[in-house]
């Protein structure tokens, strides 16, 4: 065993990087209908989008291709 792989001593654990030591004081995420609306019409926006995409593709094709 290396001087790096050596185990931790007085049976502590190790520190845990996902682990936030500021729990208690950080402010919990409030739920609003705001953002879930904002984050369905974005997706609406996006499939509105992808469509016409695809309907101006086809039509330059139909064009293009005899």
């Amino acid at each position: 065993m290396t001087e790096d792989d050596e185990p931790v001593g007085d049976g502590e654990a190790p520190p845990n990087p996902f682990d936030l030591d500021d729990e208690e004081d950080a402010a919990a995420p409030v739920p609003s209908w705001l953002g879930a609306l904002g984050q369905m019409l974005a997706a609406l926006l996006v499939v509105v989008a992808l469509v016409a995409l695809f309907i101006g593709a086809a039509a330059v094709l139909r064009r293009l291709v005899p």
